[in-house]
This record gives C-alpha cells, structure tokens and sequence, in this order.
C-alpha cells in the first residue's frame, strides 16, 4: 500500500517519531549556524570599515540571532532536545551544532565578506526549502526569515563589487576568504545520501535534498562572483570525513 503523505504537521505531536528526530538534528545544526554568525557579526559592528556598513552589521545581527531564536522556540517540545533548550537558557548550552569555522572571531573583513555571499546564502536557499513545509511552525518561521535576508544578499553582493574591484590585494584576500567558505557553506547541505535530509524531503518538510539545495546555492550565489574574476573552489569534499551533527567535513 503507497504511504500517503500527511498534509500538515501542526505540532510536533503530529510528526512520525523518525521525522521529528530528523528535524531535530537538522534545527538544531540551522538554528546553531544562524546563532554563531549572528555573534561574528556582532563582533563587526564597531569593526567595519565604513559607517553604512557598521550600521548593517547591527541589523544583520539582530536578524541572525533572532532567526535562531524563533528555530529555538520551535525545537524546545521535541523529544530529546537539549534540556538547556528554554526561554532562559538556550544560549547556555556547551555544545553548539554548526561548523566550526564559526566558532571564533573573524580577523578580516573579507571574511565576513564572504559569510554573507555564501553561508548566510546557503542557509536562505534551506528556509526557501521550508516555505511549503508541511510542518506548519517550520513554514511559517521561513516565510519570516526570508522577508529579513532579502537586504543580506543586497549587502553581500555590493562589497563583494566593492573589494573585488578595488586593488589587487584586496581582490586576493577576498579570493582566498571566498575558499574558506565555499568549502563551509556547500558541505553544510550535507552528502547526497545524507539519511536526515532524505526523511525530511519523503515527509514534506524540505522541499529538497542537499544535491538539490547545492544546485540552487551555486545558481544564486555563482554569477556575482564570477562577474567579478573571482573562483568558487572545485574540489570536492570528502564525505568520508562528513560530521552530521555539526553538518561540516571535519579537517584534517
């Protein structure tokens, strides 16, 4: 007999057990990265090297932080979520889920640069995949998110014109800080048979898989880098070294 998807999910209580585990994991990885690049940009507002540009980093911040926030809130009733996971103390917890490249400051402008143009973009491509998810509060923290990240790509694409164009040096930097987060920011989708992203696609709750999820990252973000005579990097990951909790390819 053909298993017949739910049309909606509106709590947890609704979701399969499997699903509900899956999105767990998944949240929590998405919620941790916009948490930690909401603190990195933070670090900038008073770093960045133009007013206009400081006053966006406070914006993008609020936002980031408040995305993961509202993911927060939505994975707080899941079984097995974090016990830490409450109103009061889910920025307490000593084990964050996202790549590790967001666990320290950034020394260099470009770097955050960089975050904005390709990870920060990644994860919009993923909320893009949850506006029909058929997990009612997933769908409709989406459909909110993506309102906010439309000036962050506006942001990211204007001072990637502007230090890719400006001298050769900082058009080197920029080159080298865009290949520390291409790597970052496509592993993030996972490998092709990633399991989790497999349950949440068959249930509805991604309107896609990493392959799928990837293809439309690199349609989005490649133009404007290419524009400019920079290069995405080609190697490709090794999956062997794929860590699905923090959704990275650990170094080394």
């Amino acid at each position: 007999m053909m298993k017949t998807r739910a049309s909606t999910y509106r709590t947890v209580a609704d979701l399969p057990p499997q699903t509900a585990s899956a999105l767990l994991q998944f949240g929590l990885a998405l919620a941790d990265t916009k948490h930690r690049m909401g603190q990195r940009l933070s670090e900038w507002v008073n770093g960045a090297p133009a007013l206009e540009a400081a006053v966006a980093m406070s914006a993008m911040t609020q936002d980031e932080l408040g995305h993961a926030r509202a993911l927060f809130a939505m994975l707080r009733d899941f079984p097995g979520s974090p016990p830490e996971l409450r109103t009061e103390t889910d920025l307490d917890r000593s084990i964050y889920f996202c790549p590790e490249m967001l666990e320290a400051r950034w020394d260099s402008w470009t770097d955050v640069i960089a975050c904005v143009a390709l990870l920060d973009q990644a994860m919009t491509v993923v909320f893009e995949a949850a506006g029909g998810s058929t997990f009612t509060p997933f769908s409709q923290r989406a459909a909110k998110v993506l309102q906010e990240e439309r000036f962050h790509r506006i942001f990211g694409e204007a001072w990637l014109a502007r230090l890719g164009g400006a001298n050769a040096g900082s058009h080197d930097r920029l080159q080298n800080s865009l290949a520390r987060f291409w790597m970052v920011s496509t592993t993030w989708f996972g490998p092709a048979d990633d399991p989790v992203a497999a349950r949440l696609v068959e249930d509805g709750v991604l309107s896609a898989g990493p392959e799928g999820l990837r293809k439309a990252w690199l349609e989005r973000v490649e133009p404007a880098i290419q524009r400019l005579g920079l290069l995405l990097q080609a190697s490709e990951p090794d999956w062997a070294r794929w860590e699905a909790d923090r959704r990275q390819v650990r170094d080394g």
